[in-house]
């Protein structure tokens, strides 16, 4: 491969990650916008950033999970269960989330109505995202490294395939004992 194609190459490889984690910035500013509404019992602003942040990152497990949370205090069980379901399908068995979604799913499923007559209290305040789950692929050090080598690679190509300039053209030194001068060439 060509040196210059391969740092085209590491160029839109930086340019796709920096995309990446803007998006999940932005989605993360919704979802921490989401919670304090969902804190003030502002559902509606809760839901519809929850939503945004759905939007931006729908592989993720946390925004279908207070958009979840924000449907049963809301009474939309329908679209509750749903959210649950998306939730459970994208974590662990053993999260500890899990148990708190499955309650208010089968509060929702206990229901003859599809409304819910108060909303429900969380046991325990909000817990932030694990990444121990996440993929080394999804962290940005891991293709911040990925770039770093493939610099490096590149520059040793562009050295091995152009060589050394030969040796240095330097002019000689001259010291006396009171100072040091270059010679004349």
């Amino acid at each position: 491969m060509r040196p210059w194609l391969a740092s085209i190459l590491v160029l839109q490889l930086a340019a796709r990650v920096a995309v990446a984690d803007d998006v999940e910035t932005a989605a993360q500013v919704h979802l921490d916008r989401g919670i304090a509404a969902f804190g003030a019992a502002d559902y509606a602003t809760a839901r519809a950033e929850f939503q945004s942040a759905n939007e931006l990152v729908p592989y993720k497990a946390n925004p279908y999970r207070w958009l979840a949370l924000t449907e049963v205090a809301q009474g939309d069980c329908a679209h509750a269960r749903l959210d649950v379901d998306s939730f459970v399908s994208r974590v662990t068995a053993d999260d500890p989330r899990v148990p708190e979604l499955v309650r208010a799913r089968d509060s929702c499923r206990s229901l003859a109505v599809d409304r819910v007559v108060a909303p429900p209290r969380l046991a325990t305040a909000p817990q932030a995202p694990t990444t121990s789950s996440r993929s080394l692929v999804t962290r940005w050090w891991f293709w911040a490294a990925v770039g770093g080598l493939a610099v490096t690679a590149t520059g040793l190509a562009l050295l091995a395939t152009h060589g050394d300039a030969g040796p240095a053209r330097l002019p000689a030194i001259t010291c006396t004992p009171t100072a040091c001068t270059p010679e004349a060439p």
